[in-house]
């Protein structure tokens, strides 16, 4: 028969060892949550500035590509229409800067779009000529 201080630290022994199981599921699931969440995708092309230069107007785009990569350019309008497609940009791995016109725009809210094959990045931005 079990006695009663067997009965005791088989008990204690149990606490134990399923509080250590219970931390060990949350930190498992909290770190999966955060590598499938919160981790930034190191293949993305980064943007890294957007402006504006004037006379003539154009737009100055900062990137950092850590692989080669094709990347397409759109300006959009405020309600998300296309304005403006560039060309195709091939870019090898490494900063870039790419300085393209813009066309005959009006004042107001406008959105850079950058695309790649793995991702979007839409950024806002104003343009103010007067």
């Amino acid at each position: 028969m079990i006695g009663n201080s067997d009965l005791l630290n088989v008990r204690t022994a149990l606490l134990i060892t399923l509080s250590i199981l219970l931390v060990l599921v949350i930190w498992r699931r909290l770190k999966r949550h955060v590598v499938a969440n919160d981790m930034p995708a190191t293949l993305h092309v980064e943007l890294r500035g957007h402006y504006q230069a004037y006379h003539p107007t154009r737009s100055v785009v900062e990137l950092h590509a850590p692989v080669a990569v094709s990347v397409q350019m759109r300006i959009l309008n405020e309600h998300h229409a296309e304005v403006k497609q560039w060309p195709t940009f091939h870019l090898v791995a490494g900063n870039h800067a790419l300085e393209q016109e813009l066309p005959e725009l009006s004042d107001g809210v406008y959105y850079l779009e950058l695309t790649s094959a793995t991702q979007r990045t839409v950024r806002q931005f104003r343009l103010q000529q007067a």
